[in-house]
C-alpha cells in the first residue's frame, strides 16, 4: 500500500493525490502537523521535514517531482499521465513548472501573510509576492483550455498541477482569483465531476 504524508491544504501534496487517483491507484493518507507535534518527527522520513513524503514498497520517496517520476514510472502505459517524449511532453512539463512556480509564491504568501508576527511582516516582499502571482495566474489563464482538459479528452498531469494549485489559492484570503485565472477556475470547478479531483479537494 502506498501512503502519502501531508496536509490537505498544501497543493504539492494534493498533486500527488490527484495524480494516484486518476491513475487508479490504491494509497491511504497520514496527515501530517508540520507547524505542531509532527515537525521534529518527520525528519525520520524527510531530514528537511518537509511534505509530501510518499511511503513505498522499497521506501519513502522525497520530493513531489521525484515522487511523480516513481508514479510514472511504474504505472501502466495507459495509467501514465504524460504524453511519450516529444513536442507535447514539453509543453505539459511547462504548464506543470508554471503551475508549481505559482504554487510556490502562494506558499511564500501565505508563510509571510498568515504565519509571521504581523509587526514582522516585510511588506515589499508581499507586494513582490503579489505581483508574481497576478503575472503567473495570468500566464496560466492564456492557455488553460476553455472547455475541457489539458489532456484533451482525459485530464493529465497539467491538469492535476493546475488545479491543485487553483485551489490551494482559494484558501489565501483574497487573492482576485475571479478577475485574473478565470478560466483555471473553471477547470477547478470542472474537475468536481471527476473522483480523483472531488475527493482530495480541501474542503473534503
Amino acid at each position: 500500500m502506498l501512503i502519502l504524508h501531508g496536509g490537505k491544504r498544501s497543493p504539492f501534496v494534493r498533486r500527488v493525490a490527484i495524480w494516484m487517483g486518476l491513475q487508479g491507484r490504491d494509497f491511504e493518507r497520514h496527515p501530517v502537523d508540520l507547524f505542531g507535534a509532527d515537525f521534529e518527527s518527520f525528519r525520520v522520513r524527510n531530514p528537511l521535514s518537509r511534505v509530501p513524503v510518499l511511503t513505498t514498497p522499497d521506501g519513502d520517496l522525497i520530493e513531489t517531482a521525484a515522487i511523480i517520476d516513481y508514479l510514472e514510472t511504474t504505472a501502466a502505459v495507459e495509467a501514465r499521465l504524460l504524453p511519450e517524449p516529444g513536442a507535447e511532453r514539453i509543453a505539459c512539463l511547462q504548464i506543470i513548472a508554471l503551475a508549481n512556480a505559482v504554487a510556490e509564491k502562494g506558499v511564500a504568501y501565505v508563510y509571510e501573510t498568515e504565519r509571521r508576527p504581523p509587526q514582522l511582516v516585510w511588506v515589499d516582499w508581499v507586494e513582490r509576492l503579489t505581483s508574481q502571482l497576478a503575472e503567473g495566474l495570468e500566464a496560466l489563464e492564456r492557455q488553460t483550455p476553455t472547455a475541457g482538459w489539458f489532456g484533451g479528452s482525459a485530464p493529465n498531469g497539467a491538469d492535476a498541477a493546475v488545479v491543485a494549485t487553483v485551489d490551494f489559492l482559494g484558501t489565501v484570503g483574497d487573492l482576485q482569483l475571479a478577475q485574473r485565472a478565470p478560466g483555471p477556475l473553471a477547470l477547478a470547478a470542472r474537475s468536481r465531476a471527476v473522483a480523483a479531483f472531488d475527493r482530495t479537494h480541501p474542503d473534503a
